[in-house]
């Protein structure tokens, strides 16, 4: 079994946790082709808590993702699936039996400003 552990910054920020902005995390995933069809894949959320207290992961959440296709998880998503409000640091772990593309796009912006930063992030799989 493979797992990406992927890093998010989601939300509006008051300047407490992190600079004041609004960030996205957008996790990419692509399927290529295998030698079968279809693979199911899961997915949990674990917020990371400031001040060094741990996070409680959630409940694993099943999807399919069909061979050459491609899906997103982006910070609607992420703050969905957490049931938190406007703002949340902390890791997406998707398991696969098969090897997939994984890559994360962090943006960010100011108050009064467009997007001011953009990083993509590439993210290798361990193996458990």
């Amino acid at each position: 079994m493979l797992e990406y552990a992927v890093k998010f910054v989601c939300g509006k920020s008051d300047g407490k946790l992190v600079a004041a902005g609004e960030y996205w995390t957008a996790i990419n995933l692509y399927n290529p082709p295998p030698k079968a069809e279809r693979f199911d894949f899961r997915k949990k959320f674990v917020l990371a808590p400031p001040s060094e207290k741990p996070g409680k992961p959630g409940e694993w959440v099943h999807f399919d993702l069909p061979t050459e296709c491609a899906t997103e998880i982006d910070r609607d998503d992420i703050l969905k699936h957490l049931g938190v409000g406007d703002f949340a640091k902390g890791w997406v772990v998707i398991q696969s039996s098969v090897p997939l593309d994984v890559v994360a796009v962090y943006t960010a912006a100011g108050s009064r400003t467009g997007v001011s930063t953009m990083c993509v992030e590439r993210v290798t799989a361990r193996t458990i």
